[in-house]
């Protein structure tokens, strides 16, 4: 007996259908975007292809077992000053810019080549030595540095640049100094928290060539005195600056930009001490602004020394000098900074101190800074200082601004 289908059956079936339908649909969408992920596929992998065929091979040292590391630091800006300084009708300037190679061919020599492009003249090589770790192994946390080198002398001289210093300009009396020759390192004592010394025997005299004068001999001592204060004391002296022909000779140690002798010498020597006190610079009393943390409110530096130039045939020409800083971390990314310098002649001596266009007696210099930190390694940064000097025949106008972007890299 046949049964015929009732309303509802047909209407299950009609549905059953149209389910099918819409299920092939979707699957016929998916099989065209998949064969369009599969075109896409295909064209990628033939441009990496391409890409890798014409691709140079990466830079690699000549020997397996060596290391290597290049970093650097850049700074440019506008500057600006009154009539007597360098930028009397304000200029873009690159005051540094800094490239450094450093080669390990093994676990106790470290070779270091640090090339200069500062205001974009032609590069020159301001570093060029080699470390010998641990005396290769055989005095454990002493280092012998051969060749040319910063000088350790003093605190400012390890950021004296407008990219690590707190401000953009450096303290007027700018202790400093690169020389070829040895220097001596390591702790002194055990323990956590131990001292350190320093110990420098160079050419003396100007420019990277063999010595014409005397050796120079330096020494500093340092280390923690509390929590985050660390104390260092420098003592430096040159040999006799007359070269061999006895003409007169230049140091390599750098006071307030004097490197002439005396007026009317016939012979000089350059000696000077130095005691640096500082708070919250680090375990070393050395923090770069660019590439630190802001991990502490404030910190104070305080710096004071005195300098004596021996000469022969002339009367001495000696001095003090010293400057106070601090650095306010307004925000994790605003800080304040503020530094008062200055350099004093005795007995009436004058001379062109920190770059004066004329002989002076003393100089002041008054820097309020103002940065901000794009990221870790870059900052923005500003900077106004009021630049006085007294005991010259006039009394130049050297005020100067500036503004600009530093960075490490």
């Amino acid at each position: 007996m046949c049964i015929a289908p009732t309303a509802t059956s047909w209407g299950q079936q009609e549905a059953s259908v149209q389910e099918l339908q819409a299920e092939i649909a979707r699957l016929r969408e998916r099989v065209a975007e998949l064969e369009s992920l599969k075109a896409q596929l295909d064209r990628l992998e033939q441009q990496l292809q391409k890409a890798q065929e014409t691709r140079l091979p990466p830079a690699t040292a000549a020997h397996r077992e060596t290391k290597i590391a290049v970093d650097g630091r850049f700074f440019v800006g506008v500057f600006g000053t009154q009539p007597d300084g360098c930028f009397p009708n304000r200029t873009l300037d690159i005051p540094d810019s800094k490239v450094r190679f450093t080669f390990q061919p093994s676990p106790h020599v470290v070779l270091v080549n640090r090339f200069s492009a500062s205001r974009t003249g032609a590069s020159s090589m301001d570093y060029l030595y080699i470390d010998l770790i641990d005396w290769g192994g055989i005095w454990r946390g002493h280092t012998l540095r051969i060749g040319k080198h910063k000088l350790d002398i003093g605190q400012e001289t390890w950021t004296d640049n407008p990219i690590e210093n707190v401000v953009i300009t450096n303290a007027v009396s700018h202790i400093s100094g690169l020389d070829e020759g040895l220097n001596l390192r390591g702790p002194l004592g055990a323990g956590s928290r131990p001292w350190s010394y320093s110990i420098e025997l160079v050419n003396g005299s100007h420019g990277f060539a063999p010595a014409s004068s005397q050796w120079a001999w330096g020494v500093k001592v340092g280390g923690p005195v509390a929590d985050k204060v660390h104390l260092s004391a420098t003592y430096m002296r040159t040999g006799n600056l007359v070269r061999r022909d006895g003409t007169l000779d230049k140091p390599d140690l750098n006071i307030a930009e004097v490197f002439d002798p005396p007026a009317g010498a016939t012979g000089w020597r350059r000696s000077f001490w130095e005691v640096d006190l500082r708070y919250g610079y680090g375990k070393e009393g050395v923090k770069p602004v660019v590439g630190s943390e802001a991990d502490t409110p404030w910190q104070l530096a305080l710096a004071y020394g005195r300098f004596r130039d021996d000469a022969e045939g002339a009367p001495d020409r000696k001095g003090s000098f010293g400057f106070v800083e601090t650095l306010f971390n307004l925000t994790p990314r605003v800080y304040l900074a503020l530094r008062f310098s200055q350099i004093a002649l005795e007995d009436g001596a004058t001379a062109k101190l920190g770059g004066s266009p004329v002989e002076v007696n003393e100089y002041r210099r008054y820097s309020l800074g103002l940065g901000y930190r794009l990221s870790r390694l870059t900052h923005f940064k500003t900077e106004y200082t009021l630049n006085e000097t007294r005991g010259g025949a006039t009394r130049p106008d050297l005020n100067q601004f500036a503004i600009g972007i530093g960075t490490r890299f």
